[in-house]
């Protein structure tokens, strides 16, 4: 299962359920579209990245859609104006325009929000006790609203085990995979997991992959290796003498960066980059994927000799015989290594020149020159003495460039550098932003409206405030808007910004609105503003959304922003009535993913309750049972793979990393 929770509600409106897979699923923008996959044979006929159809060096994909021929979210509308607008780099193709602010949003807003942590801060906690420590704890002492040890080991452990054991649906098996391994706790998990790697169903075989990375266990690396680098070994494990298949391949590559990312030991960092190198430039396969999921997962090893590693990237982007869509995932791999250790500003600057130079030059391929403006962020300080020349860089493109997407990307980089330094760039960038919002271009105005949150959000954490200034021309912008999309993006803004004399006008204009995505927006920018005197209308928000799961997703977050936890038991409520009949599979899937975001102890027992009656409940209803608990029981503060989404160019996209068609890439997984 790696459906999406908002897609699922479409297939459940059609009455298409049973063959949608089932994961859970996260929302990545209008319409819950996300970038088409283009992991097929690697030829230049068939690009992966949509883009301007007049610009010979931009891929384009006019005859595959963006997004299924069934509406995907009829709960959470698309804004009927900007998303489905053709701009000037998407000509008049039709549906949601990749190109608006949400998409960006949704790939990155983790950090952002940071959910469970403000959930589980409500309580006062006075540590675990040493009994706890082992898995054979029986203490039930719980001083946060996070579930306990004792109900992790003793109640949502055997219930995923027991269910791994018995059942053999594929969106069982496969939410109770992901489940065990985003918990861990337990040193049988492994074994469990270890059975399913030569599974005859394909989907279930790379989700045992993928396990083991999520599990973080580096005693997993030597299979996740013997996987990724189609060994004999490897084949052993999947049991297919003729090979390791290309997808299992991949998931195994992006597990091996995610074990990496999370152990401390340097020279497993080191094993693993080196595994990773030797698996991009020897790997030959027509499914560029492979290729694309070890330059990801480079990026997120945080080796020690990152500068070495990022030299080698450095060398294969510069190679212009290697696929321009595996490419265009090197500047961020560099830029992340190069962030993760305080290496010299020699090698920062070595990089900032390579990707000012690919921007300068007109045979960059559209999806590198995308990831070169993003890396640009990523990587400048503003007080570095390359920063100003950056600077004018992004100003430039955002004037003159030629994609659309190229452009909007420049806004957040912008803010990326102004939010390092006190200077007079960072006034530069403000006034640049500022002016933007109220007389840019159409496309870009929220764009340059989020970037100003986003730089108010970071200059936060570091300490700092922004003029006064700068929230008032968001304010005035989101009032004077009329398109829901880019009102949305205010919304979102001002909330980053704790804009809280803005509170009342943005629950007035959701109040006013039938536009659900605006108005999940604004529950959201609620929550951020902490609107604790909204509450209840938020709380009656989510009673009177259950049929539309994504309105009722963004409800429930805004109240787990305002560490509201009634809304748990307005949620299981919703799940189990009074009169004891059971709800539409609708309900369940979007209440227990819901559940899942905000992590309430209290969802526990219920959730396990739910994945062991298969009497009462659907194999997909229970499917999301099992991912709810894997979210409630997370051994991350953040999801697994919000490491991977942070900072990446989800327009150079392949089916592995997220697929608006079939939902089975890595980041369309709960």
């Amino acid at each position: 299962m790696n459906g999406r929770l908002l897609l699922l509600s479409c297939f459940l409106t059609l009455g298409l359920a049973a063959s949608l897979p089932a994961h859970g699923g996260t929302y990545r923008g209008p319409g819950d579209t996300v970038p088409p996959g283009g992991g097929g044979a690697a030829t230049p006929t068939t690009p992966a990245t949509p883009s301007t159809p007049t610009t010979p060096s931009t891929p384009g994909t006019p005859t595959t859609p963006t997004t299924p021929t069934t509406p995907t979210t009829p709960g959470v509308v698309a804004a009927p104006t900007a998303p489905k607008t053709p701009s000037a780099t998407t000509g008049g193709s039709a549906g949601p325009d990749l190109t608006t602010w949400e998409f960006w949003w949704e790939f990155n807003k983790e950090p952002y929000l940071n959910l469970k942590a403000k959930i589980h801060s409500t309580g006062v906690s006075t540590g675990e006790s040493p009994l706890l420590a082992g898995l054979s704890s029986v203490s039930t002492q719980n001083n946060t609203f996070a579930p306990s040890l004792h109900q992790i080991v003793e109640i949502v452990l055997p219930s995923l085990r027991t269910t791994l054991r018995e059942e053999d649906n594929r969106d069982i098996v496969s939410s109770c995979l992901i489940a065990l391994a985003k918990i861990g706790r337990d040193p049988e998990i492994p074994a469990a997991i270890a059975p399913f790697l030569s599974h005859s169903n394909q989907e279930i075989a790379e989700t045992a992959a993928l396990s083991y990375g999520i599990l973080q266990h580096a005693e997993a690396l030597p299979q996740l290796r013997a996987l990724a680098l189609d060994t004999k070994e490897g084949r052993d494990l999947v049991d297919k003498e003729s090979g390791v298949p290309l997808r299992t391949r991949t998931f195994a590559a992006y597990g091996m960066g995610l074990v990496a990312h999370a152990t401390e030991d340097p020279s497993v960092r080191k094993n693993v980059a080196d595994t990773l190198w030797a698996l991009l430039t020897t790997d030959d396969s027509a499914l560029k994927d492979v290729r694309v999921g070890a330059v990801v997962a480079l990026g997120i090893t945080g080796v020690d000799d990152g500068g070495a590693t990022a030299s080698n990237l450095s060398d294969y982007l510069a190679d212009e015989e290697n696929d321009f869509l595996v490419r265009a995932h090197c500047p961020n791999a560099i830029a992340k290594l190069l962030s993760a250790h305080d290496l010299g500003p020699a090698l920062t600057q070595k990089a900032v020149d390579q990707f000012l130079g690919l921007l300068n030059s007109k045979n960059t391929n559209t999806p590198v020159r995308q990831s070169c403006v993003q890396a640009l962020g990523m990587l400048t300080d503003g007080d570095a003495p390359y920063a100003q020349s950056v600077y004018e860089a992004l100003v430039h493109i955002s004037d003159k460039g030629k994609d659309r997407q190229e452009k909007n990307f420049t806004a957040i980089s912008i803010a990326y550098i102004a939010s390092t330094t006190t200077g007079p760039l960072r006034d530069k960038a403000v006034e640049f932003l500022v002016r933007n919002v109220s007389k840019g271009s159409t496309q870009y105005r929220p764009w340059a409206g989020l970037a100003l949150g986003v730089l108010g959000f970071r200059s936060a954490e570091a300490g700092d405030t922004l003029s006064p200034v700068v929230g008032q021309a968001v304010h005035t912008a989101f009032k004077k808007e009329r398109s829901p999309s880019s009102k949305s993006g205010y919304a979102v803004a001002l909330g980053l910004m704790r804009m809280e004399i803005a509170k009342e006008d943005i629950y007035a204009a959701m109040q006013k609105s039938r536009v659900e995505d605006f108005r999940g927006y604004c529950a959201v920018s609620l929550g951020l503003l902490g609107a604790k005197e909204n509450k209840e209308d938020l709380t009656e928000m989510v009673r009177e959304s259950r049929r539309l799961p994504g309105l009722l997703r963004q409800a429930a977050i805004s109240l787990g922003l305002l560490k509201d936890h009634m809304v748990v038991d307005t949620l299981l409520a919703l799940m189990r009535p009074k009169d004891g009949s059971v709800p539409p599979l609708s309900v369940l899937s979007a209440v227990a993913t819901a559940l899942g975001f905000i992590g309430d102890h209290r969802s526990v027992d219920p959730l396990a309750e739910m994945l062991g009656n298969d009497r009462d409940y659907t194999p997909l209803g229970r499917a999301f049972a099992g991912v709810a608990l894997g979210i409630v029981s997370d051994k991350e503060m953040l999801p697994w793979n919000s490491k991977i989404s942070q900072d990446l160019n989800y327009r150079a996209s392949v089916s592995t990393l997220t697929d608006s068609s079939s939902a089975t890439g890595i980041l369309d997984i709960l």
